[in-house]
């Protein structure tokens, strides 16, 4: 079983329950903020947080 330091600040992983952990991804339209879950890499891209 895999173990991942969590600090209780993330948002739940809405597939597997985990702790998410912040990141960020390129996208189509530039360098976007997401949370990306350790356990299953499931991405949520938060658009709009580092727009020019």
């Amino acid at each position: 079983m895999e173990e991942f330091a969590l600090d209780g600040d993330g948002p739940v992983c809405p597939a597997c329950g985990a702790e998410m952990t912040p990141d960020g991804v390129d996208t189509a339209q530039g360098l976007e903020s997401c949370h990306r879950c350790p356990r299953c890499r499931l991405v949520v891209v938060v658009p709009g947080n580092w727009a020019e």
